[in-house]
């Protein structure tokens, strides 16, 4: 019995090998596939069969959300890159009001020069060594920024095979699902009433990680776009792909982005489109407000810092994937150690 466990593991360890590039769509084509499992019933009970219905949703999916995410991704990353290669280009030591692009704004602008005026009358230092410093970190920031749109930008054949593995993953999640759920259960370590916790957090966290926070991303990078069309800002594929991408960050939100978007114009002289842009960053505020509350009824919850921790920490291992799957993750870490915790204290 013990060699059979242990040729077990050893295959199981050999398959987790091979397919671990793979893990991560499959994992995701999962997650979306518990998303849209209440649609597929829906079809299913008009007479329809699981594997037409499940080809039907998928092809859904892919056509209404996974391809034009995917598209606008590479797009503004191109455009995000072609704008962040700019800022490698040197400044004057002394600013002078004047300059293009966020950066030369920045480090030109009157408001800049004076504050750092300012701090070199209140600290022994050399407004030109203290230039070199800010120069220095903004460089560093918008190279790494480059450096990183660059990547996505080189993994594209990855990116599509990573597409192509989760589509096939969405198809046969909500094909086998179900079957996949009653193996779940049969062979747990938990209780069945511990079982169906788990499970029904892994649903509602999906919803509330997934289907709110895109929602509320597009409507905050919609809105922010539009008010990039009144004020006349341009590169408003590149601002709008940041703003949805910083919406799924709990507690920071889309809000450093939006600021700094009108704060560049503030900076450059424009101070209707500056006021345009920051009452959109409060509109936004308040339509992500709105927004979630309505598609996180009932659903999972974690502590703030549980959520910001699991987002960072599934960016930096998994790549843009664990924006989604850290939160989800660390749902059911908490929910498991709450269980355990519970059992112990009995």
């Amino acid at each position: 019995m013990t060699s059979r466990k242990l040729f077990l593991a050893l295959v199981t360890l050999a398959f987790l090998y091979v397919s671990a590039p793979l893990l991560f769509p499959v994992a995701m084509g999962g997650v979306v596939s518990v998303l849209f499992m209440p649609i597929l019933f829906k079809i299913e009970k008009r007479q329809i069969p699981p594997s037409i219905a499940a080809a039907v949703l998928t092809l859904g999916i892919t056509i209404v959300l996974i391809f034009p995410i995917s598209i606008l991704t590479f797009s503004a990353a191109k455009s995000g890159l072609a704008q962040l290669q700019g800022w490698r280009k040197p400044v004057g030591i002394i600013p002078t009001v004047g300059g293009t692009g966020l950066r030369d704004s920045f480090m030109n602008s009157a408001p800049v020069h004076n504050l750092l005026v300012s701090v070199t009358n209140l600290i022994p230092i050399e407004i030109s060594d203290l230039m070199d410093t800010f120069q220095g970190l903004i460089d560093g920031v918008g190279s790494r920024m480059a450096d990183l749109l660059g990547g996505v930008l080189g993994q594209v054949p990855g990116m599509l095979l990573g597409l192509l593995v989760m589509m096939v993953s969405i198809y046969f999640f909500m094909v086998d699902g179900r079957k996949l759920g009653r193996l779940i259960r049969k062979n747990t370590i938990f209780t069945s009433k511990e079982t169906d916790r788990l499970l029904k957090t892994l649903s509602d966290t999906c919803r509330s990680v997934i289907l709110a926070a895109v929602v509320s991303g597009a409507a905050q990078a919609l809105l922010e776009v539009a008010g990039c069309i009144v004020s006349g800002t341009p590169n408003l594929l590149f601002i709008g792909f940041f703003v949805f991408l910083g919406s799924f960050i709990p507690v920071v939100g889309s809000s450093p982005v939006t600021l700094i978007v009108a704060l560049q114009q503030f900076l450059e002289g424009r101070k209707v489109a500056g006021m345009i842009l920051l009452i959109t960053a409060l509109l936004i505020v308040m339509v992500d407000n709105l927004i979630r509350p309505l598609f996180l009824k009932g659903s999972a919850h974690l502590h703030p810092l549980v959520a910001f921790i699991a987002a960072f920490g599934g960016l930096q291992t998994m790549g843009f994937l664990g924006v989604f799957l850290g939160p989800i993750v660390a749902a059911l870490f908490v929910t498991t150690a709450e269980m355990f915790m519970q059992q112990s204290s009995k």
